[in-house]
């Protein structure tokens, strides 16, 4: 297992390595939200998704995630 001080390194050295400026805004995005201590605030849209997902695992429309897992699992092994 590799240290604390390791992982900084070498996190530090992929990121040298990225060219591509929309992957480093949004490695940049990525560390500003995990870094902040406020909540996150879901939009109109987002809170109409997560009502439609609790209503389809209301009605058993859902799959356990050892079932998701495994499908795929299949699909990569294609």
């Amino acid at each position: 297992m590799m240290s604390t001080a390791d992982l900084k390194i070498d996190l530090i050295t992929q990121i040298a390595g990225i060219t591509d400026k929309v992957r480093l805004i949004e490695l940049m995005q990525m560390l500003k939200f995990e870094s902040e201590n406020s909540p996150y605030i879901t939009n109109d849209e987002e809170k109409q998704i997560v009502a439609e997902a609790r209503t389809q695992i209301a009605n058993g429309e859902s799959i356990s995630n050892d079932d998701f897992q495994n499908e795929i699992q299949k699909w990569l092994n294609k």
